[in-house]
Formats: C-alpha cells, structure tokens, sequence
C-alpha cells in the first residue's frame, strides 16, 4: 500500500476510490491507513498545539510537556481510534442495514478506515472543522457504494446518530436545567 497516493485518492477523488475499493480481503491494509493516519494526526496534534496543551493541563500541575508526553499522544490516539472505528462501523452497519443497505460490516470499517485520511489536515485550527465536515462526506459516499443505496438514503445512516446523540445532549440540558431550577424554588 502506498499510503501517500492513496491518501491523495480518498481525498481528491472519493468516488472514484470508493467504487473501485474492494469490500472483502480482509481487515489489514485498511486498518494500516488508518493507523498511519492517526499517527500522523496524533504526532501534529502533540508537535504544534504543545503550548495550549500545557495551558489547559498547567492548572492541574502538569508541566514539561515533553518528548514521553508527545510519544504517548502518538501511541495513544491510534489506539482509540481504531477502537472508535470498529464501534462508530458497526452502529453506521445496522443503520444502513435497516436503511436497506446490501453491504456487509468489513466493507463498512474499510470505507470508514480510508475516511480517516480527514485526521491528516484535521489538527489544523478551522481546517479541522472544515474536513471533519468532509469525513461525513466521505462516509456517505463510501457508504453509498459499499451498501449499494442511494446518496440520500447514505446521507440518513451517516447524519442519524449525529442527531440522535445532539437530541439526546439536550434533553439531558434540559434535564439538568430543570432540575436545577425546581432546587432553586425550593431554596
């Protein structure tokens, strides 16, 4: 696998890659883009943004944010990210499967593994917004082809869990608020 040109295919031309992308061969050369991706990612992440992370943790005695600080992030994140992944393609799985989706859960953890060349640019301040907006594009057209439904139907199974948990944190606002305010009248 070269990850250089790949990484340039996912991201440039994402249809042409998913369509072309086998769905079955096993987990191996997904999953080592994946990783090399969030190595990458994690690498940036404690390399450039060391001065907001020593100001958000030096309050709790955490000094010296030095080359074992920067080693573990790179270790670390990987490791929860590929966790992440198998957990986030299974929910998208039986999402589309009750979407109508022909598609099986390897095909699934490999379009979301190549969705993970977003992570390269993503350490970046705005940008990281903007191509985290991309990876869901990603994910609908990588679902699209790999469960063989339409760009809508895609779009439902990749945007339902992203608004099922926003539903479910304002409710539990609204929980805590109003429990709030009923102590408060109490009071």
């Amino acid at each position: 696998m070269d990850y250089i040109e790949t990484w340039k295919e996912v991201m440039q031309r994402p249809s042409d890659f998913y369509r072309k992308m086998p769905t079955t061969g096993g987990y191996a050369e997904p999953l080592t883009f994946a990783a090399i991706s969030y190595i990458i990612y994690g690498l940036l992440i404690a390399i450039f943004n060391r001065g907001m992370m020593e100001d958000m943790y030096g309050g709790m005695g955490v000094r010296g944010f030095g080359f074992s600080t920067i080693i573990t992030i790179a270790i670390s994140i990987p490791i929860m990210g590929i966790i992440s992944l198998f957990i986030g393609a299974a929910v998208l799985y039986l999402i589309y499967k009750l979407l109508g989706g022909t598609g099986t859960y390897e095909g699934t953890v490999r379009f979301m593994s190549y969705a993970t060349a977003v992570q390269v640019l993503s350490w970046i301040p705005i940008i990281g917004f903007i191509v985290g907006l991309y990876r869901i594009y990603l994910y609908i057209v990588g679902g699209m082809f790999v469960h063989n439904i339409s760009m809508g139907r895609s779009a439902i199974a990749v945007v339902l869990p992203y608004l099922v948990g926003f539903l479910l944190v304002m409710i539990l606002a609204l929980l805590i608020f109003s429990t709030v305010a009923i102590s408060d009248t109490f009071i």
